[in-house]
Formats: structure tokens, C-alpha cells, sequence
């Protein structure tokens, strides 16, 4: 059986492609994320911007990293980590990856407004822990 996408990462693309419609290309990665900010409000879906996420070695801090948005609804939590380059790298996956495993993120929205039409991967992880921002599973 295909896995069904939950309906706030529908809402979630949506936003992202009406900014890039409205901005096109050429902007800066944090022009897209005010954009972004601006879209999520006025659709009225919760949202964090730059949550930090503690990145542990054998249970202790080192450092924390900064997500571009946790985004919540009743049903689901995800992460949004937006680019403005020519291609999706795999470090870029890799960054996505780490915030999930770290903050216990199940999905995560890598959006490159570099790319036209925006481009979009949806990655998933299993946790087992609650997520560190928006509403308990």
C-alpha cells in the first residue's frame, strides 16, 4: 500500500510554491523564508522559525543547529529547511537527516527555490521519541 502524504505537507508545498511564484528566482535563501513566514501565516498553519536542535554525543550537548521552521497542525509535525542554489545537495539531505534524528522529527521538507518549478524532497525518519517543538503525537 502507497503511503498517503499528510495533509500538512500539501499545505506546507503549497505555500512554498506560491512564494516562488510570486518571488520567482534569483532571491536570497532568507528572502524566501520571510516569504515563506508571510505565506504560513496568512494560512493560518503554526509554525517556529530557526528552533534549535541539540546535537548530542553519547547524551551530551556539543553544539545546537538551527532548523529554518517547525510547522504543526492537529495531526503531524514537520520540519521545513529551505535553499536558494542551483541543485539539491546530499549534504544538504545529510543536514535534514541530522535534525531529525536529533530533535525526533519524522518528516522533513527539503524546498530549493533555486529550482523551477520548486523543488521538493520529502524525507522521512522512524523515531521513537517525541518531537522537541509543536503538538505530541
Amino acid at each position: 500500500m502507497a503511503h498517503v502524504f499528510e495533509k500538512l505537507s500539501y499545505d506546507v508545498i503549497g505555500a512554498c510554491i506560491a512564494v516562488q511564484r510570486q518571488l520567482g528566482k534569483g532571491c536570497m535563501e532568507v528572502d524566501y523564508q520571510r516569504a515563506v513566514e508571510l505565506e504560513l501565516r496568512k494560512r493560518g498553519i503554526s509554525y517556529l522559525r530557526e528552533a534549535e536542535i541539540p546535537i548530542c554525543y553519547d547524551g551530551i550537548e556539543v553544539t545546537r543547529r538551527r532548523v529554518d521552521f517547525v510547522i504543526w497542525d492537529d495531526t503531524a509535525t514537520l520540519l521545513l529547511e529551505t535553499k536558494a542554489a542551483a541543485v539539491i545537495k546530499p549534504e544538504d539531505e545529510a543536514q535534514c537527516r541530522l535534525y531529525m534524528r536529533n530533535g525526533g522529527f519524522v518528516t522533513c521538507l527539503l524546498v530549493n527555490f533555486g529550482e523551477f518549478p520548486v523543488k521538493t524532497v520529502r524525507l522521512k525518519h522512524t523515531s521513537d521519541r517525541e518531537p522537541l517543538y509543536g503538538p505530541q503525537r
